[in-house]
């Protein structure tokens, strides 16, 4: 095992970023990997509607985890003090519980009210599981942040491949019984893996931290602390409800306004493009944010943003534009004939997607800057465009042209975020704009290779083919240069 983890040390790209960045992607590479073979199962033993129930579940779960620490868990980070961080983090678990609990209340007197609302009838049942979800995913926000600030990198690892291997066994375990759960073998797999996933970081962080954690924890602190960073409930809990709020509003009003199969579509669509930007995207998040912290006391928080800047969009512009190119044949050969329509939604989600992989990680700089009250109002605008444009789609009553309008709409938006983001930064929107261009032209002849495959034989497997090759040379050719340079371009 000393060999083992010595060969894999050495194999890690130098520098601190890159170095956590590779243990946390590493652990969500595995668990992610796992999910994605395991999809084309899952996607034979539920159908679309089963897929559309479990993520408005999930939709509304995730709106309300977002907010159940009231967004304290930000600040668990900021405090120079170890002391002053542990009564952060007592305070995100205290608000966390009694969030839950009021949820509990919501769904004692609303629950049938909101299956009516969606069009879900088969929700009911399982929005009595609503508060157990919102704990485990609350709790582990919490943990995440303390897990980032003592720098403990491989624990948020193995938990990614713990909620992985976990929900994606147990929910093709519940699809091969004769128990014809639905959705709820979706949904229950979820829950389990969740509650597995937290319970083993909160058993990790209190063996390693316990004590000095409880120590640190007294009523004094934590009332300033609440004080302290007041900022984060008035501004930064509201522009993450919007922005979450956001992001999941596509999937309530698809199902509002059309049916849970028309969810279902457009959520593995989307699913499919978030997954291989999350393998990195997320993991960099968390790595990026301390390090913005310090960059900003050191001054140079410009050549760090945009440092992170041009390494997320070089590598995630040549696979996300052949997904795009490729996305209906491979939905079609992979998911089966049903989910094609689904590789269609991917077309017209994909720049926005990239965007999302982009801008997500350096959005903490508007944290850093301590600059919520503009990022709250980048929230409300992209609310109230998203809500527009999705009730315009949906009145046309035409599922595609909705997905087509919210995906461009959202990709002019996402690019203004990212150039507006920089500038915070100290970058001028010129230089930002030049290295997007810089990367489309170097992505285009990557995508070149399966249209001309594809204009020489018309074969849908071919076409494919050539894509999965174009997007595994350009891996290999990144994974090179990064394993040369230590640097992601």
């Amino acid at each position: 095992m000393r060999n083992i983890r010595s060969i894999i040390q050495k194999s890690l790209p130098k520098g601190k970023l890159v170095r956590n960045a590779t243990i946390l992607s590493g652990g969500t590479v595995i668990g992610q990997g796992l999910a994605i073979i395991a999809a084309p199962i899952l996607t034979r033993l539920y159908s679309p509607a089963d897929y559309g129930v479990f993520n408005l579940f999930s939709s509304i779960s995730n709106i309300i985890a977002v907010v159940a620490c009231l967004r304290y868990e930000s600040a668990i980070v900021l405090p120079e003090k170890d002391e002053d961080a542990a009564n952060v983090f007592a305070l995100c678990i205290t608000i966390c519980l009694c969030i839950a609990i009021f949820m509990f209340v919501i769904v004692a007197f609303f629950h049938k009210s909101i299956t009516v609302l969606f069009n879900a009838p088969k929700l009911v049942f399982w929005l009595w599981f609503l508060p157990i979800s919102i704990i485990a995913s609350g709790l582990f926000i919490a943990f995440n942040y303390w897990s980032t600030r003592r720098k403990q990198f491989k624990r948020l690892a193995a938990r990614q491949v713990t909620i992985s291997t976990v929900t994606t066994l147990t929910q093709i375990g519940a699809g091969t019984t004769g128990w014809h759960l639905g959705p709820g073998g979706l949904i229950g797999g979820a829950l389990i893996g969740q509650l597995a996933a937290t319970g083993r970081l909160a058993w990790q962080i209190f063996k390693d931290e316990g004590k000095q954690i409880i120590l640190a924890i007294d009523k004094k602190s934590m009332r300033r602390m609440v004080s302290r960073y007041k900022k984060f409930p008035l501004y930064d809990s509201w522009s993450a409800l919007l922005n979450t709020s956001s992001n999941l509003l596509p999937v309530l009003l698809l199902a509002y306004f059309f049916n849970p199969v028309i969810v279902g579509l457009y959520t593995l669509g989307s699913r499919i493009l978030a997954v291989p930007m999350g393998l990195i995207g997320d993991a960099v998040s968390r790595v990026f944010y301390p390090r913005a912290v310090e960059a900003r006391r050191a001054g140079d928080l410009d050549y760090v943003t945009l440092k992170m800047f041009n390494a997320l969009l070089s590598l995630g512009f040549v696979p996300i534009l052949l997904i795009a190119v490729v996305a209906p044949d491979l939905f079609k050969i992979v998911f089966g004939a049903e989910w094609v329509i689904a590789g269609e939604y991917v077309r017209w989600l994909s720049v926005f997607m990239l965007l999302i992989f982009v801008s997500s990680p350096i959005s903490s700089v508007y944290s850093v800057m301590e600059r919520q009250r503009e990022g709250l109002i980048i929230y409300i605008f992209v609310f109230s465009i998203r809500l527009t444009v999705l009730i315009i789609g949906g009145m046309k009553r035409d599922a595609l042209f909705t997905v087509a309008l919210f995906g461009v709409t959202e990709a002019v938006f996402r690019l203004f975020n990212c150039c507006y983001i920089l500038h915070m930064a100290g970058i001028r929107v010129s230089k930002t704009m030049s290295s997007f261009i810089r990367q489309f032209l170097y992505a285009a002849p990557y995508a070149f290779i399966p249209l001309l495959f594809w204009q020489l034989s018309h074969d849908s497997s071919v076409f494919v083919i050539t894509g999965i090759g174009a997007g595994i040379l350009f891996l290999i050719l990144k994974a090179y240069q990064i394993k040369k340079t230590g640097v992601f371009f």
